[in-house]
């Protein structure tokens, strides 16, 4: 049981609050896996029709929490499956599920946190928020975002965001197609209840076609993606440390 994000069901809507904003709401590879696992129980539930992804305090999410490094170097097949596996699992799960995700986002979301919002089929942002993707920074290729990015955002814009590693402002975010609608903090609360009220009104036998529409046609080839990335990514973290 994780203590890095609550989750908790308000009429047809499940809410997935990350709530460790102490530590910039950063989330660890176990409470992903225990993310990625919460959202496929709420994506099959036949009372739910929309997940909303939000968080306290003045982050949103900052990434992957720091871990310690493992004692041996892994090979690529154990990287794989300690690091990259978690992370992919929380797209995969975002991307099968049968009802809309909605990401309603008040802070910064770096690294894997902008990713989220990416991923997620619905996002609102506050104008104060900052996006970035800095793992380049650390000779991290960031593989696994560009899978999910690969259909959200223009190639030239995730590029200049991948390689530069610059944060962009919540209207530039918008722009690239990060997030649909910016507002101000004061009305971000009450616009994304408005979204999900508006998709509770409707049938979740159409919801979950709209879904699955996008899923196949809008956003195809996802698992392909999903399964280069974790392997480049492998490759190049395990190949960089016995250079070294």
């Amino acid at each position: 049981m994780t203590t890095e994000f609550t989750a908790t069901t308000h009429g047809f809507e499940r809410r997935i609050t990350l709530s460790q904003p102490q530590l910039g709401n950063t989330l660890s590879l176990e409470a992903m896996r225990a993310l990625a696992a919460e959202i496929r129980q709420a994506g099959r539930d036949d009372n739910l029709k929309i997940i909303r992804l939000n968080a306290e305090g003045a982050s949103f999410c900052g990434g992957r929490a720091v871990s310690a490094p493992p004692a041996k170097a892994p090979t690529a097949a154990e990287y794989r499956g300690i690091v990259t596996e978690p992370i992919l699992d929380v797209y995969r799960a975002m991307h099968e599920s049968q009802i809309p995700v909605l990401a309603e986002v008040q802070g910064d979301a770096i690294g894997f946190g902008c990713a989220l919002v990416a991923a997620c089929d619905l996002a609102i942002a506050a104008d104060s928020v900052r996006f970035s993707l800095p793992e380049l920074q650390k000779n991290l290729p960031p593989t696994l975002v560009l899978s999910v990015l690969r259909y959200k955002v223009p190639p030239k814009a995730a590029a200049h965001m991948v390689y530069l590693t610059d944060t962009i402002d919540a209207e530039t975010a918008k722009d690239w197609g990060f997030v649909a609608e910016v507002v101000g903090a004061d009305s971000l609360r009450s616009r994304a209840d408005a979204m999900v009220a508006s998709i509770g009104s409707r049938d979740r036998v159409a919801i979950a076609a709209l879904k699955t529409y996008f899923r196949e046609i809008v956003i195809p080839d996802f698992s392909l993606a999903s399964e280069v990335a974790g392997l480049s990514l492998a490759v190049a973290m395990t190949s960089m440390r016995r250079d070294k």
